[in-house]
């Protein structure tokens, strides 16, 4: 889609699969499989989904994907899928990493900035040579020092210590990361995640990251087990999507298998739910 001069196109870096319990926390497995049903290892099947922003000279990158770092034994734990690469989906919308001005990452977990960094020869560089990477302060340094044991395993230091420091922009709170691209914490899933909000005109794509990783987690109380701070994610969502509601947000799933974007609706007083928007979609080919 394109909004006056901004275009916006949802990139996938394939699938990966992670416990179902833990996606749906205190939602009963009753419940909650007969949305996402689980595989023999109880995991549910989930995207990695990204997305690209071309604006004037600015070529965004938010998130950058599981990568292809992955040890055998990372691969088999969460069966990691990729048929197809967040580089090679970009080349096939004519974008070379040396074009990406900007990678914004909603926070550093492993299938958010895996693709950071890439292997040459034996050692690590950043892939995307000419780009700065944005990150909340607080996410930066809980990554580097003080990641609690909840969510140790989720943090590859080969994702973002191998990118020089003055190429990361570490932001506190809102922050505008280019005209009609703002970043807008979304604390929760950690304290310092972020989403990112792209406006042209009256229109507004929002990519609000863990927040709602599915339309199945619209509901206040669809809450994930991963999250460290779950009562601060209820008062984030309480906050924020109402707000995508009344305003008419287009909200982008990150790990949504089947709908890239839907927007906010109220299916019944009080609850809300997703209404998908058909005209985002990574199957037709063609930037929303």
């Amino acid at each position: 889609m394109r909004f006056k001069d901004i275009e916006i196109t949802p990139i996938l870096d394939g699938h990966f699969h992670l416990d179902g319990g833990g996606m749906f926390g205190v939602v009963p497995r009753v419940v909650w499989e007969k949305r996402m049903p689980p595989d023999s290892r109880h995991r549910v099947r989930l995207a990695v989904r990204c997305l690209l922003v071309q604006t004037g000279s600015r070529t965004i990158l938010v998130d950058s994907g599981q990568g292809n770092k992955q040890s055998e034994k990372f691969t088999d734990r969460y069966t990691v899928e990729q048929p197809s690469t967040l580089l090679d989906e970009l080349a096939r919308h004519s974008v070379r990493s040396e074009d990406v001005t900007d990678v914004i990452n909603c926070h550093l977990h492993f299938d958010h900035a895996g693709w950071n960094t890439v292997r040459d020869g034996d050692r690590l560089v950043p892939t995307f040579p000419n780009a700065r990477y944005w990150s909340q302060r607080g996410e930066w340094e809980r990554a580097q020092h003080s990641h609690s044991e909840r969510d140790h395993a989720s943090f590859s230091p080969e994702d973002y210590l191998p990118v020089d420091e003055p190429r990361w922009e570490l932001v506190t709170g809102e922050h505008s990361a280019a005209p009609g691209v703002q970043i807008l914490p979304v604390p929760g899933h950690s304290l310092y995640t972020q989403g990112v909000l792209i406006r042209a005109g009256d229109q507004t794509v929002a990519f609000l990251g863990d927040l709602i990783p599915t339309t199945h987690h619209v509901p206040f109380a669809w809450i994930a087990a991963f999250d460290l701070n779950p009562l601060e994610t209820f008062a984030t969502k309480r906050e924020i999507l109402p707000r995508a509601m009344r305003e008419k947000w287009i909200c982008v799933f990150d790990h949504d298998p089947n709908v890239a974007a839907a927007r906010i609706i109220e299916t019944s007083p009080g609850t809300l739910g997703a209404a998908p928007a058909e005209e985002f979609s990574e199957q037709s080919g063609q930037p929303i």
